[in-house]
């Protein structure tokens, strides 16, 4: 099996597995990259009618936008999310388009047709360049002129930092140069998601939107730097925590807080 295929393997094995519902409501450090996502959002969908979602795992976004009235499709590669999915959006009575593919190649979508395209998860785990431009290629020709994409991407700068807190024997040259040189981690010391993963510098991020026919409206920290204090932001209660994620939603464009952010989030327009 070559390593590419072998690597596909692992990650739809790993997510096969994974409850992405809870990931994102079960701590205040994960909450928040949902509401940021959803709160800077807000202004560039607030009048849309067609919304596309690469990797929509369970549908925690395509749902979302869904119960607001809006035609979704949902795309999503592993076979038990688009299950998961599909009865979620059962139980909730909600009507979307959901395939089974992978957001390289959605031709069963018509080109000039969407009003904003979320890329919210694909970016995490593309270690191919060709690849990740070729996601970027289609999310540009099913938009209509103006259209929004939305791309998330996980720092490599942040994951440097997360490395050194799990094990002091990931901190080695080996590790720490291929994470900074490639953006990848393929020590057999960590688990399928960091073997699978491709973590990005925010400003390659930038370069490929622009490179893809798109112009940046917004480049934002998801989560900040709560990865950093996660107990102390996990333990506030329901006050506190609005009032820290009002604090960050206010902050979250600052660029100093993009590479140390766990993820991070490029809006932009196509460019007519």
């Amino acid at each position: 099996m070559a390593k590419e295929e072998a690597v596909q393997e692992e990650y739809r094995d790993y997510y096969a597995k994974f409850d992405e519902d809870k990931r994102l409501l079960s701590q205040n450090i994960t909450r928040i990259e949902f509401d940021t996502t959803v709160s800077v959002l807000g202004p560039y969908i607030a009048s849309v009618s067609h919304l596309t979602e690469f990797g929509a795992a369970t549908g925690r976004y395509s749902l979302h936008y869904a119960q607001q009235g809006m035609n979704v499709t949902a795309v999503e590669l592993v076979p038990e999310l688009v299950e998961q999915l599909n009865g979620n959006a059962k139980s909730q009575h909600l009507d979307l388009a959901v395939y089974e593919a992978n957001a390289t190649n959605v031709s069963f979508i018509e080109s000039g047709t969407q009003d904003v395209v979320l890329i919210l998860g694909p970016l995490y785990h593309i270690q191919s360049q060709s690849d990740r431009v070729a996601v970027l290629k289609e999310a540009n020709r099913i938009l209509k002129p103006n259209g929004v994409v939305a791309i998330a991407y996980i720092s490599r700068f942040f994951v440097a930092g997360l490395l050194a807190k799990m094990s002091c024997s990931l901190v080695s040259p080996e590790v720490l140069s291929e994470l900074n040189e490639s953006g990848l981690v393929r020590s057999s010391n960590v688990d399928p998601f960091f073997r699978t993963g491709y973590f990005a510098k925010p400003s390659e991020i930038e370069e490929l939107a622009i490179q893809s026919g798109f112009s940046v409206e917004s480049h934002i920290a998801t989560d900040g730097y709560v990865r950093f204090i996660g107990q102390e932001v996990n333990q506030l209660d329901e006050q506190q925590y609005q009032a820290w994620l009002k604090y960050h939603l206010a902050t979250c464009s600052e660029p100093s807080l993009l590479g140390s952010s766990n993820h991070g989030l490029v809006i932009a327009k196509k460019c007519s």
